[in-house]
């Protein structure tokens, strides 16, 4: 049982969280599909530069990942990729635009909601000096070809399919 609200994308089945040793489901949910801000805990960017790259960050133990983070207190997800994309990969947003999210059921969570969003999100920015303040040591940027299988996720199938929503968002903006 996975107690998600909402319509779920039909392009790829619920996924273990593998990174966790107890019975935890990653649901994507539809595009577009936007989760009540309150049950939302995460914002997470495919980031891209003007060259057509993506913007990816690495912790000390070499966790390769997006940049984003935690909804803080009072933050609303826009914010929060703002916010943790200018400390994670020391870049400036310019554009964003809200993707999908996908939905986690953790019934035996130690801390925290049992049923929460993580969102994600096409972000256009623009990469400032790299000086990071928090917990990234590197960032590196990767063709878009090349993005999911540089991702340190154990399974790639939500990863392929918010990249493909990305690229699509991409294609469309114009400053």
């Amino acid at each position: 049982m996975t107690r998600q609200g909402g319509p779920v994308d039909r392009r790829v089945v619920p996924q273990p969280v593998d990174e966790v040793a107890r019975s935890a489901v990653f649901t994507l949910m539809a595009p577009g599909w936007i989760p009540p801000e309150h049950r939302v805990t995460q914002a997470y960017g495919f980031c891209f530069t003007a060259a057509g790259e993506v913007v990816l960050v690495a912790t000390a133990a070499g966790f390769w990942n997006l940049p984003g983070g935690q909804v803080e207190p009072g933050e609303r997800p826009p914010e929060t990729l703002v916010r943790e994309v200018a400390e994670e990969a020391c870049a400036q947003v310019i554009s964003s635009r809200f993707l999908a999210c996908q939905h986690v059921w953790d019934p035996q969570a130690p801390a925290g909601p049992r049923s929460h969003y993580q969102t994600r999100w096409w972000a256009r920015v623009e990469l400032q000096p790299w000086r990071p303040a928090h917990e990234t040591v590197e960032r590196r940027l990767v063709l878009p070809e090349r993005v999911v299988g540089a991702l340190s996720w154990r399974r790639k199938e939500i990863a392929a399919v918010l990249l493909e929503q990305a690229l699509a968002a991409e294609h469309a903006y114009q400053p």
